[in-house]
């Protein structure tokens, strides 16, 4: 059986209750029996080849008179499937970070889309069923480049032990 939580706020408590609720659980001489997680194993932890040119991007010109600016973030691959690689580009900043995208069961496919606000994207990635899931945002605020968690997302996996 296979539980996909997610919260917004409260995230790790709720996981850390789920979990704990799960080893609580007694056998016949009463005694509590240990929770056994178990990782989702039906995609490699590591790719085959690595594409080297970005699997996502976005671009947005910064309006300035005299300069060709613009906010731009793309996402590359890494040897590990569900870590990526982000680049982002502000005027003349040039940021590099992670991503980290939870194992469903599926390929990693990740998306970036504008956002709400101008000079902003969301980061994100497609569940199962296909839907476009909002994970990070970078943003403009007050000229300086912003880059926040919007959700997090995670994917456990338990089973019950038999008794005898």
């Amino acid at each position: 059986m296979q539980i996909i939580i997610y919260f917004q706020y409260m995230k790790k408590l709720v996981l850390g209750l789920l979990i704990g609720m799960g080893s609580c659980q007694a056998n016949k001489s009463g005694s509590p029996e240990p929770a056994v997680v178990i990782t989702n194993d039906t995609i490699p932890e590591t790719r085959a080849s690595v594409n080297t040119t970005p699997i996502a991007s976005y671009s947005e010109p910064v309006k300035d008179e005299l300069n060709n600016w613009k906010l731009a973030v793309t996402a590359y691959e890494t040897k590990r499937t569900f870590h990526f690689v982000l680049r982002m580009q502000y005027k003349e900043l040039r940021v590099t970070d992670s991503l980290h995208i939870p194992n469903f069961g599926i390929r990693p496919v990740v998306e970036i889309k504008k956002g709400p606000e101008p000079l902003s994207c969301i980061i994100g990635f497609l569940d199962k069923k296909g839907q476009f899931k909002d994970y990070k945002k970078v943003s403009i605020k007050n000229d300086q480049l912003k880059y926040t968690t919007l959700n997090s997302y995670y994917v456990g996996s338990y089973r019950t032990p038999k008794t005898p």
